[in-house]
């Protein structure tokens, strides 16, 4: 908007000036007047011109940067053909016309062939031009560096362009990578408030349920249970803080997550439940995350064989071997099966184990029973 208003006031002002210039000079002193020396690009007619033709000239620049070669061929032809007086205003109006070709034109090719096209018309139909260098050359002394000026604003536009496009797509790359890595954050965020609640909560229920037959026969061991609720409820509550910390940088030091040294507080939790765990561990210690993952992988074993086969003996085995970590557990066919589960938290365990490159192995046995069991490469052996 702000452009198209500078382009009325300049229309405007050029077009009084062109009529001023221009007027009648039949008696008395002549009017402001620029002659071109030598007859100029346009000599000045003999008959007079009248002031309105000057809108040929002017009015055309108001849609010189839509259709910058129409306005200047609009221009330049009314000026060769037309018994149009060449004052400085049309002068000034033709060059500014010309100017634009060589800015907005639709190529570079284009703009310079239209106002080498200009001056070799004037060239070979004017016997002289101004400036004189010599004679016929003076149109292009004019139209050549106006078309290079042109030429140069638009290729330091072009590359102002190309720039802030490569900083907007930089930037949205940037967003993208950003979203991508929430969604993953949050992800990971689940799996782990999956892993551990339904873990911890399933042990609780089983042994609060315990807890309530037995309540009123053995108090003692009803006191156990409940002891075991409280420890279970401790140890939730605990890994939920260091879980949701991670989300507030203010939240101080926090506890490390639970690995493979875990394991056997985790058997005795799922035992003092009411399920028969054997534990047998061969490999000594893995770095910080796969420990974590390998935990995870039993966590989420042990608190399906307590759902689905409440009572039955279950074995967990860490082995490694030919360079390969193994993760297996096993449990026998149940006495009263529970229900069946949705299987989420086996998906999130093949996610877990995606990251490692390992695998997820899962199915029910010809006994009747289940097995889990984690596949994971090592690449420098197993540590010991």
């Amino acid at each position: 908007m702000r452009e198209k208003w500078l382009d009325g006031i300049l229309v405007a002002v050029l077009t009084v000036a062109a009529v001023v210039l221009t007027g009648d000079r039949p008696d008395g002193p002549a009017p402001l007047h620029f002659d071109v020396p030598g007859g100029g690009i346009f000599p000045t007619p003999e008959p007079e011109t009248p002031p309105v033709l000057n809108l040929l000239i002017t009015v055309p620049l108001l849609f010189r940067r839509r259709w910058p070669v129409s306005c200047f061929a609009v221009q330049f032809a009314c000026l060769l053909g037309i018994d149009i007086e060449g004052n400085l205003a049309n002068l000034s109006a033709l060059l500014i016309g010309a100017y634009a070709v060589a800015l907005h034109g639709r190529s570079v090719a284009l703009s310079m062939g239209v106002l080498l096209a200009a001056g070799v018309a004037t060239a070979t139909t004017r016997d002289e031009t101004w400036p004189r260098v010599p004679g016929w050359a003076g149109v292009f002394v004019i139209l050549v560096p106006i078309g290079l000026l042109g030429l140069a604003i638009r290729a330091a536009r072009s590359r102002a362009l190309a720039s802030e496009q490569r900083a907007e797509a930089l930037e949205r790359e940037q967003r993208t990578a950003t979203r991508l890595a929430v969604a993953e954050e949050r992800a990971r965020i689940a799996r782990e408030l999956h892993d551990v609640v339904s873990h911890h909560v399933s042990v609780m229920t089983i042994q609060a349920g315990a807890a309530g037959k037995v309540l009123d026969q053995d108090p003692e061991l009803a006191r156990g249970a409940l002891t075991a609720i409280e420890n279970g409820g401790r140890e939730t509550m605990a890994e939920l803080r260091h879980l949701l910390g991670v989300l507030n940088p203010d939240a101080g030091l926090l506890e490390p997550q639970p690995g493979l040294e875990s394991l056997e507080s985790l058997v005795d939790g799922v035992r003092n439940a009411g399920q028969p765990v054997t534990l047998t561990r061969t490999v000594g210690t893995l770095p910080h995350g796969l420990g974590l993952t390998v935990y995870r992988v039993v966590q989420e074993a042990l608190t399906n064989a307590m759902r689905h086969a409440p009572g039955a003996a279950t074995t967990v085995t860490v082995s490694g071997a030919d360079g390969t970590l193994l993760v297996e557990i096993v449990n026998e066919a149940a006495a009263h099966p529970g229900e069946p589960g949705a299987g989420t938290g086996l998906l999130g365990l093949a996610e877990r184990l995606r990251v490692y490159d390992g695998v997820l192995e899962t199915g029910r046995r010809p006994d009747g029973g289940f097995r889990v069991a984690a596949r994971v490469p090592l690449v420098h052996g197993v540590p010991s």
